[in-house]
């Protein structure tokens, strides 16, 4: 075996430990990362609702969503590390398109 599966082995196996002798930390970051997911879908979904009834116009509604999925595509495909996360990010770019075609008329 080379040293680098060694070490990188290793690293792993005491990454591990470490997680076991601190559960509690673990449960959090873990409870953390689903929050912040699921507070980012939930913003995504509402805030267009919310500019609607502060009395932003459709189009207006449209361009501050469009430019949400734009930006959040864009930031899915820097991120991607494999092709799932690729699709789902030019999904997001492609909808965010059209969401801000639908602002500008175009669409």
């Amino acid at each position: 075996m080379t040293d680098e599966f060694l070490a990188a082995n290793r690293a792993r196996k005491k990454r591990a430990k470490w997680w076991r002798e601190h559960i509690v930390l673990a449960y959090a970051v873990a409870i953390g990362i689903v929050m912040v997911v699921l507070l980012g879908v939930f913003a995504i979904l509402e805030v267009p609702e919310w500019l609607a009834k502060l009395g932003v116009s459709p189009s207006g509604v449209e361009l501050v969503a469009g430019t949400m999925w734009v930006w959040v595509g864009v930031w899915a495909i820097r991120k991607a590390t494999d092709l799932t996360s690729v699709i789902a990010g030019v999904l997001c770019l492609l909808g965010g398109i059209l969401a801000l075609g639908r602002a500008f008329a175009i669409l």
